[in-house]
């Protein structure tokens, strides 16, 4: 089997399998937002395995892993800790009561297993960008890379740390949050 196709299937079958096994965890906890807690570390899991069956240029292939893996891991503990003692996210609980009795069964497919496509979907680049073992050098691309991400990644987290300060203002209840970085890198609260 080509090595792209046996990389590209891989990954989908480890995104669905990693989704389908937090699955059930979320039907005792009776919490489907765990896919959102796990997203992040979708991410991760699929950048080492990129990494590990691929034949690359390591130091772009070790560059994207060790991007991927700082991000991924920042967005598990935020929403981790954003999350936690809230119980489950208000459109979860929306599509449990209208769904019902069935929502354990449409919250596989609606939920875990079209989160994990997605998220193999979104990290096509990130199993492309491991496969070329040339060239056999860091570029300027490569540079360009790093720097587009060190300003995404410090817009969201900066994005994500004054929405969680507004939040905690007792003041700013009922109000949308609109300034700062979080005004450019998210959708209103």
């Amino acid at each position: 089997m080509n090595g792209t196709i046996l990389l590209l299937m891989t990954n989908l079958a480890a995104a669905l399998g990693f989704m389908f096994c937090l699955w059930p965890v979320s039907l005792v906890k009776k919490d489907a937002s765990m896919a959102d807690i796990f997203w992040g570390l979708g991410f991760v899991m699929i950048a080492w395995l990129s990494f590990l069956l691929t034949d690359g240029y390591v130091v772009r292939k070790g560059l994207l892993v060790g991007l991927t893996s700082i991000w991924g891991i920042r967005l598990f503990i935020h929403i981790l800790l954003r999350n936690r003692g809230k119980g489950e996210d208000p459109r979860y609980v929306a599509m449990r009561e209208n769904h019902g009795k069935k929502f354990w069964w449409v919250s596989l497919f609606t939920v875990f297993i079209l989160q994990g496509f997605l998220l193999w979907v979104v990290s096509l680049p990130l199993q492309f960008g491991q496969l070329p073992p040339f060239p056999d050098r860091f570029t300027w691309l490569d540079g360009l890379g790093l720097l587009i991400w060190m300003v995404g990644f410090t817009f969201e987290a900066v994005g994500d740390w004054q929405l969680a300060r507004f939040l905690k203002n007792p003041d700013n209840r009922g109000s949308v949050m609109d300034r700062g970085l979080w005004a450019y890198t998210k959708h209103p609260n």
